[in-house]
């Protein structure tokens, strides 16, 4: 895109998107009247872009989480829904989620990315600076061309530093189009969650910028295609002009038609995908025009297409065809080198682009092992992710003890002089996602062995059915015990989490230790984080004051290894607290896009280290009560996340009962309670809080003594209540009809 057509859109957007109004139908939206982006809401949920919670709601001031982000953008910009693969990419977004297709689609088209470790991000907020981020880069993706580079000189907000590297660029351009504003004290707040609202208002303004790009891109093709001949007051040849004729303005022959104008107007080319794709994968590029596409090495790129074409043939470099002017092309790597690539386009004309301004990174395609464990006394597995290639099968053979050729070798022990173990090939068997070794004689208890892998030639490297190679090992240790248990497992316990809340007063602890269920939120268990198996058992943990570590303790009270924690951002300090466990600190510039608990599994006498990553999620939604119920004796008070009992006299619901109905004046009546596990009857009711729920239980004696009967009412109020978060309920009264008896 030229820059002249950047300045326009820049211009005009804000002007735009103020100016649409929306025409649509009535909506059954009831809780958006006093929302600032009514019009915005009413008109993307008329488009089907945006739609309510359900009864009637929008919740306009409710955070949105990244997965229905997503599927805004996808439906914003009408991308492909239908290619989605097979195979999740992440694991928290499985093929049945409801926004599956549409987190696969904005993946596919580079606009979003996951956490990292193999997740995408499920049910986690979006923060304000990830939204201008993932805005500007749809308007790149449909500009083809990055419209945010070399912005973030432009921003003047008082907590500018805040703002994440990666961040800076889009949050300018996002201010310059008018998407978005700060706050009115002169700040962004870059972490802050993005509202429903605010989402909603951006995406129409998103809208309006999206179509006058289009527009533009449209207008400025058709100029360029359509210059009219210049009039000419010398005499005209009187043999034709060919096409590739320097003076394009003339006309040719004795008829008088102007020739075909020349273009020298080179594309520009964008990368869309995220950085880095394994060999062997697709890239995806957008290019202006129809043409060539080429994926090159970072330095030394030619500015001709026969030096382009050059490195194709040297295998250095590879080609795509555009068939269509910004829209998504797809270049395979396959042969390609790892390393750092750019891309060039080509046109119709043969005119080069320059290079794209980002880059990709190409990483070698491989896969690990998940475990290599004794199956019995002669027979050693070594476990894949994925299915194997049995026409790729590493040699074990080896004729001379003295020079080890083969790919895979397992060594013994004779004292402490390692010595390989002579195997022959068909003494290994790849089957599924399993390499099967068989020993020659079986080992005995307690005995260790260590595998090598360094494969030496191509057809004898292991890879998968989808052509990841596997990664070399260097001496693993290996050993039989007598219940064939052999390496420890580190896993997250399902649907694990660890919640931390920046609005709380600044550098608030929280405490990191052993115990079977956190209580609050400033005591969190490890047990609910992670668990550590040795086959089906379940190991425990002992918090070292020493190594500020936890230990892995079996049944016995054996020390079988230990795990350790660290932070992904300096955002999150761990430090160690005492003999009581470890202090978690969030500081407030803390954002989940890249924070995160990394746990680290030590052995022992494994030298090989485990890890698992969980990302820490940002909570500043107030929890609120979803239903409130009375049924035979027992009102029940449901709420959307897992409630604290707040500590003292003040932890006791409240509850009244009217038996008109009517709480005013004086006709009310507090009844008296304790909790159920006090045992005791000799009052009203008794409560219990267990995660999601609250039940009141009236006792027979209250019954009694009030003869609860319709038309009463009961009014139960809840003082200090709040999520693990330590956000407080959204509201602290609810009434509940006692219903008349049906004959």
């Amino acid at each position: 895109m030229k820059k002249k057509l950047l300045i326009k859109v820049m211009t005009t957007t804000a002007l735009l998107s103020a100016s649409i109004q929306p025409a649509f139908a009535s909506t059954d939206l009831t809780d958006i009247n006093g929302s600032f982006a009514k019009d915005a809401i009413l008109k993307l949920a008329e488009a089907g872009i945006v739609s309510g919670k359900g009864d009637g709601k929008f919740d306009p001031t409710g955070k949105i989480n990244r997965q229905d982000f997503a599927i805004i953008l996808v439906k914003a910009l009408g991308l492909d829904m239908d290619s989605a693969p097979v195979k999740p990419t992440f694991s928290d977004i499985p093929a049945d989620n409801y926004s599956y297709k549409y987190v696969e689609a904005a993946i596919k088209a580079g606009l979003i990315k996951g956490l990292g470790n193999g997740t995408f991000g499920l049910g986690q907020n979006l923060s304000r600076e990830d939204m201008a981020v993932l805005f500007a880069r749809s308007l790149s993706y449909t500009a083809g061309s990055d419209i945010a580079v070399g912005k973030a000189s432009q921003l003047t907000f008082t907590d500018a530093a805040s703002i994440a590297d990666y961040a800076k660029d889009s949050v300018a351009a996002a201010v310059e189009l008018g998407l978005i504003n700060g706050n009115g004290n002169g700040t962004f707040n870059p972490q802050g969650n993005a509202s429903r609202e605010q989402v909603a208002l951006v995406a129409s303004k998103f809208l309006s910028a999206q179509q006058k790009i289009k527009e533009d891109i449209a207008n400025q093709q058709s100029e360029e295609q359509e210059t009219p001949a210049l009039p000419s007051t010398t005499p005209q040849p009187t043999t034709p002009v060919t096409s590739g004729s320097s003076n394009s303005g003339s006309s040719s022959g004795s008829t008088g038609s102007p020739t075909t104008p020349t273009d020298s107007i080179p594309p520009t080319v964008v990368i869309m995908s995220s950085t880095p794709v394994p060999v062997g994968g697709s890239v995806s590029v957008t290019s202006t025009e129809i043409g060539s596409v080429y994926l090159v090495p970072f330095e030394g790129i030619p500015a001709n297409v026969s030096g382009l074409n050059t490195l194709v043939t040297e295998h250095l470099a590879v080609k795509g065809t555009v068939t269509a002017a910004n829209t998504e092309s797809f270049i395979s790597t396959e042969g390609l080198a790892a390393g750092i690539y750019r891309a060039v386009a080509v046109d119709a004309a043969g005119n080069v682009s320059v290079p794209s301004a980002t880059s990709i990174e190409l990483v070698e395609n491989t896969i690990q092992t998940t475990s290599i464990v004794f199956s019995d006394a002669s027979t050693i597995v070594l476990n894949y992710e994925e299915d194997l290639d049995p026409a790729h099968k590493p040699t074990v053979s080896n004729e001379d003890w003295d020079t080890i050729t083969s790919d895979l070798v397992v060594k013994g022990l004779d004292g402490e002089v390692p010595y390989p173990i002579q195997l022959e090939n068909e003494d290994v068997t790849i089957l599924g996602k399993q390499v099967i070794i068989k020993l020659t004689e079986p080992v005995q208890v307690e005995d260790s062995l260590y595998i090598s892998y360094q494969p030496h030639a191509e057809e004898n490297a292991l890879r998968t059915l989808s052509g990841k190679k596997a990664q070399s090992i260097s001496e693993y240790k290996v050993q039989y015990s007598e219940n064939n248990e052999s390496t420890l497992s580190l896993s997250l316990v399902p649907n694990a989490s660890f919640v931390v809340n920046p609005s709380l007063v600044a550098n608030e602890p929280i405490t990191l230790f052993v115990s079977t269920n956190p209580e609050n939120y400033n005591k969190r268990s490890i047990k609910s984080l992670i668990q550590v198996k040795r086959g089906e058992t379940v190991e425990n943990f002992q918090y070292n004051a020493e190594d500020n570590d936890f230990d892995i303790i079996d049944a016995e009270q054996q020390v079988l290894g230990s795990v350790s924690i660290t932070s992904s951002s300096d955002a999150l300090s761990i430090a160690p607290n005492g003999d009581n466990g470890l202090t978690i600190i969030p500081y407030n510039l803390i954002s989940e896009m890249n924070t995160q608990l990394v746990f680290t599994l030590h052995e022992e006498g494994n030298d090989q280290l485990k890890e698992v990553v969980l990302p820490v999620t940002i909570d500043q939604k107030k929890p609120t009560v979803t239903d409130v119920t009375y049924d035979n004796g027992k009102v029940t008070l449901d709420f959307d996340e897992p409630i604290s009992v707040p500590l003292g006299f003040a932890s006791s619901p409240v509850l009244e009962y009217s038996p008109t109905g009517d709480f005013t004046g004086e006709n009310g009546v507090f009844l008296t309670g304790n909790m159920l596990d006090t045992g005791s009857s000799e009052t009203d009711y008794l409560y219990s809080l267990v995660n999601n729920q609250l039940v009141i239980l009236l006792t027979d004696e209250a019954f009694t003594r009030y003869g609860f009967a319709s038309p009463g009412r009961f009014r139960v109020t809840l003082t200090d209540y709040q999520d693990y978060a330590k956000n407080y309920l959204e509201q602290n009264q609810w009434e509940v009809f006692i219903p008349a008896i049906q004959d």
